[in-house]
């Protein structure tokens, strides 16, 4: 234990004491959070907002009396791009009662904003009003169902009642109707909180920080020592490799637990919220786990310290920009999404935003653990296998 501890505190102060492992180990991840959230803090609060329309309206369609239908062409108009700019709205439609349920649990979700729906009767007592004919069909409110407490809905909702406004001024009074359309607000009870970006950036910093310390870290510490032929005179004394390897194991963990300290410190301060439970542990566990075998696993194809820096730049930034640490992937060409999907960080960051409560996994529970546990058991026989310990 003693020769695991000396190893620890030399590799753990030579860390501390080199302004470049200090910079990208400590420093970076906490800086990057600070830009990215300050920059782009209002990503999933843009003017575009998503709405589900169901259109149950069934009388008179194809004729001049179906009403709906005007109200369905002024959303979908306000759906389309214009000079390259992003739309209003992002409309979704259809006329069944299970789209309406399907709409309801994506709200739930915040997968979508709103949903607007025109009733079965709509039309028929639309027909009636404009005739001036008594009528046994009771008013027919339009219904908006929407998000309590959150931005994106609110603004769908503001869209939506100006559109059913500008119906009643323009199409109701030049049919000398005075009875107004209604509008009903149902509201629905979140499945998750609101999009936060600096809840959803913070756990990809998280990920990204471990996977940092991991891969230059271990790297840094086995191909350099090894090429100065430290680790030869170190293995003479009587320390051997299964000391040096706990040692410096040790040495990481600890700097991991000071990035995330500092991660989650810098986050509160920026209004984060995230929640810790023993499902959050165990993703930050997991990613510890799987992370860690990455150092040994690019050593073992580097000959030098400085091919070894050049894999352990490439796979850093594959795995930070197409793993959905910083931005989501839904949006990625085909060629990429297929990469995204192949590699640990995409399922270690969807798995730590859900057990933290920040958004629902786009990925099953199930392989947020096969697949990153896969890699890591992977990484770690092939590095036993081909790591060499001297040149």
């Amino acid at each position: 234990m003693r020769r695991i501890s000396t190893i620890f505190k030399a590799l753990f102060l030579s860390s501390l004491r080199s302004p470049v492992s200090l910079f990208w180990t400590i420093i970076f991840p906490v800086l990057l959070l600070a830009i990215l959230g300050s920059i782009f803090s209002n990503v999933g609060k843009s003017i575009s907002v998503k709405v589900a329309v169901v259109n149950e309206s069934s009388t008179f369609k194809g004729t001049n009396m179906d009403f709906s239908s005007h109200i369905v062409e002024a959303l979908n108009e306000m759906s389309k791009a214009t000079d390259d700019k992003t739309p209003l709205l992002s409309i979704e439609s259809s006329t069944t009662q299970n789209f309406l349920q399907d709409s309801i649990e994506k709200l739930k979700l915040g997968k979508i904003d709103a949903i607007f729906v025109i009733p079965k009767l709509f039309n028929t007592y639309l027909y009636a009003r404009v005739l001036h004919f008594p009528s046994k069909v009771k008013s027919e409110s339009l219904e908006i169902y929407t998000r309590r407490n959150s931005q994106s809905s609110n603004i769908a909702f503001s869209i939506l009642d100006s559109v059913v406004g500008a119906f009643n001024n323009e199409f109701m009074k030049r049919s000398g109707v005075t009875n107004q359309v209604l509008l009903k607000t149902m509201y629905v009870s979140m499945g998750s909180s609101s999009f936060s970006y600096v809840n959803f950036l913070i756990t990809g910093i998280i990920v990204m920080a471990f996977m940092t310390v991991a891969l230059f870290g271990v790297t840094d510490d086995l191909l350099v020592q090894r090429e100065k032929k430290v680790l030869r005179r170190i293995f003479v004394a009587p320390v051997d490799r299964g000391h040096y390897l706990f040692g410096m194991t040790l040495s990481n963990l600890v700097l991991e637990f000071i990035q995330l300290v500092l991660i989650l410190v810098a986050g509160i301060w920026m209004g984060a919220k995230l929640s810790f439970g023993p499902s959050a542990i165990f993703y930050l566990l997991l990613t510890l786990f799987t992370t860690m075998p990455l150092g040994f696993f690019v050593a073992s194809f580097a000959k030098s310290a400085n091919s070894g820096s050049a894999l352990a730049s490439i796979f850093n930034f594959l795995f930070m920009f197409l793993g959905g640490l910083f931005f989501p992937i839904s949006n990625v060409p085909l060629a990429a999404k297929i990469v995204a999907y192949s590699i640990p960080t995409t399922y270690l960051a969807n798995g730590l935003r859900a057990s933290m409560g920040v958004s629902p996994s786009p990925t099953p529970e199930y392989l947020n653990v096969l697949v990153p546990v896969i890699w890591a058991v992977v990484m770690t026989l092939y590095s036993i296998r081909h790591f060499k310990w001297e040149v």
